[in-house]
């Protein structure tokens, strides 16, 4: 153990170090335009998460508007001059929280956050980069502006072991798509139908504003499974995406207690409600690749799922996943079988069980 954490701290040191010499490059060269950037952050009950997180946004200085969305906690939270403040008066759950901070965003690009999760210190760099893309892109007829830009991020159950970064379940998939290190770098359109089945999180992308109004892509309003639309729909709608290998994020994950990620009751059956715009927009995608990629993360989240949830809910989550893998995987098993045959064949087996 005392040579993991050896370990550990090296490596956070070097990575330290290199974060401070981009720091001095980017000082020595002329200054970038700063990225247009608004932080939504949804609130239930959790005042000391929140207290924590505009801490560290109001220190790290990098936001043009701060929303809050105060999603009916039994003791409000009070206003403050610098940040946009809503309110519902009951919870009604963290994408329609999610929908309402979007609305009332007025500047140029959004980061979703959860209050009881942490910014770092790699975010300001990140921003530079997407400025300084962002000016290239004004400059280079044709290039665009980026619609999203992915980020990695850390996680408290790899941190536990001692390491620092992402879990391996996303990492596989930006190794996968040949993007697993570069500041920040153009996904190609193969690179995305993987991209799309890492964990379906708000927190590691910053959206360009307009890019998801104008094409109508918000949360679900579902208890649980609520970005589920707002992942997939950003992935399938894009014409630009960049990835960085920047750690921006610091997510914590419990065993125990109210987090969303621990209720195991009927909500869990509404993951369908939340896949169904997906299925529709990836039914009418030209690439099969898309479809393959559902139908495999659509398996993965139904096991997660009924490994989980109340034992005496399996029978309707196995009806509810019949008629899911019916209407998407089976329908399109012909197409997938020419993509990934071992994957049709796992499809065909589910549907008979």
């Amino acid at each position: 153990m005392k040579r993991r954490l050896r370990h550990l701290r090296h490596r956070l040191a070097d990575a330290a170090r290199l974060r401070a010499a981009r720091r001095l490059l980017r000082a020595a060269a002329p200054p970038a335009a700063r990225l247009d950037l608004a932080l939504v952050i949804p609130v239930w009950n959790d005042a000391a998460g929140l207290a924590r997180l505009l801490a560290q946004a109001r220190d790290l200085g990098q936001f043009a508007q701060i929303v809050v969305v105060d999603d009916g906690s039994d003791e409000p939270v009070a206003p403050a001059p610098d940040l946009t403040l809503l309110r519902h008066d009951r919870p009604l759950g963290g994408g329609v929280a999610r929908n309402a901070g979007l609305a009332a965003v007025t500047a140029a690009h959004v980061l979703f956050f959860d209050a009881d999760d942490l910014l770092t210190a790699e975010l300001p760099d990140l921003l530079a980069d997407l400025a300084e893309d962002r000016t290239a892109a004004g400059e280079a007829a044709g290039a665009g502006e980026f619609d999203f830009c992915l980020f990695k991020h850390a996680d408290s159950r790899v941190a536990a072991e001692p390491r620092w970064g992402q879990p391996d379940w996303d990492e596989r998939f930006w190794q996968a798509a040949g993007l697993g290190t570069g500041a920040l770098r153009a996904a190609g359109p193969a690179a995305l139908p993987l991209l799309a089945q890492t964990a379906n999180y708000p927190w590691n992308k910053i959206y360009r504003t307009g890019f998801l109004r104008a094409q109508g892509i918000g949360c679900a309003a579902t208890a649980v499974h609520q970005d589920i639309p707002l992942h997939w729909l950003g992935f399938l709608a894009a014409r630009r995406v960049l990835v960085s290998d920047r750690i921006c994020a610091w997510h914590r994950v419990e065993s125990a207690g109210a987090r969303l990620t621990n209720r195991m009751g009927p909500e869990r059956l509404e993951v369908f409600t939340a896949l169904a715009p997906v299925a529709r927009a990836v039914a009418a995608a030209a690439d099969p690749a898309w479809r393959a990629a559902l139908a495999d993360f659509g398996l993965g989240l139904i096991d997660w799922i009924g490994a989980r949830i109340d034992p005496g809910l399996r029978p309707a989550l196995a009806m509810a996943e019949r008629d899911w893998l019916a209407a998407t995987g089976l329908a399109w098993l012909a197409e997938i079988a020419g993509h990934d045959p071992a994957l049709a064949a796992r499809l065909q087996e589910r549907g008979r069980a």
